[in-house]
């Protein structure tokens, strides 16, 4: 069917007025779909939270995050100053970009605990580097700073160890996702550690029982290496001669 014509007339005496009213409009719309800009923002004077607290939800973060506009371009001075140190929590920043993680549930932590028991034994017994475990930051540069579940330092990287984390890229990274890891998050964080020269790099689904291991190339990209799921074998490239079995990682848990 066809849509009605409506014609508009207006008076010659308020044609004028009338452009000019059409004109606030468009200004009007601009305004409202335009950002503030980041010069307009001046940053609130911390602490944002109560200095006397101890431990923090995921909320108590939520409302540090909501003094700035949705745009601000989070670094990592803007984390050391505003947010409390030492959290439980996982506060991540990924090209400027804030994201807050709740605490890993018990089937996370499982995973964690009984693959870090084997990556700890192989390493040790080879005296290859140190093992370090999430919460801790690993420090890119001042707009990249993220805690992966699982972190290996060789020998030669040590001096990449401060008090307030690891300042650079290490040799392997693990990620263990859960249904809190949005997709942009994990594509986020793959890009980042192709780019900081993150050799290889571990990501496990429990839902899906998954494994995957993939290694830098020459082009400095991510190639699969191995993988593995529900049943069966994956392998290191960093970790020459370390495998795990992928169903001891995906045993019967406790809780459900």
């Amino acid at each position: 069917m066809q849509q009605p014509t409506l014609t508009l007339q207006i008076r010659p005496d308020k044609y004028e007025a009338f452009l000019a009213l059409v004109a606030l409009l468009d200004f009007v719309e601009v305004v409202e779909n335009t950002p503030p800009s980041p010069q307009d923002f001046v940053p609130p004077t911390p602490p944002l939270y109560d200095t006397e607290k101890t431990a923090f939800t995921v909320q108590d973060l939520h409302a540090i995050a909501a003094h700035f506009p949705k745009n601000y371009a989070w670094t990592y001075t803007a984390l050391q100053t505003y947010f409390p140190q030492d959290l439980l929590l996982s506060v991540q920043i990924i090209q400027n970009q804030l994201f807050i993680m709740a605490s890993p549930n018990f089937h996370h932590q499982e995973i964690s605990s009984e693959l870090g028991f084997q990556l700890t034994s192989f390493i040790k017994k080879h005296q290859l580097g140190k093992l370090v475990y999430a919460p801790s930051d690993v420090v890119f540069d001042e707009n990249n700073v993220v805690q992966p579940d699982i972190i290996f330092l060789a020998v030669s990287k040590y001096q990449q160890i401060t008090s307030q984390g690891i300042q650079g890229s290490p040799d392997l990274v693990v990620e263990i996702w859960s249904p809190a890891n949005k997709k942009k998050e994990r594509n986020l964080k793959h890009e980042l550690y192709a780019t900081n020269g993150v050799t290889e790099y571990w990501q496990i689904f429990p839902k899906k029982k998954k494994i995957t291991v993939e290694v830098l190339n020459e082009a400095q990209e991510y190639v699969l290496f191995s993988s593995a799921k529900e049943t069966g074998v994956v392998q290191s490239k960093v970790l020459e001669g370390f495998e795990v079995e992928v169903s001891s990682l995906f045993g019967e848990t406790i809780v459900q």
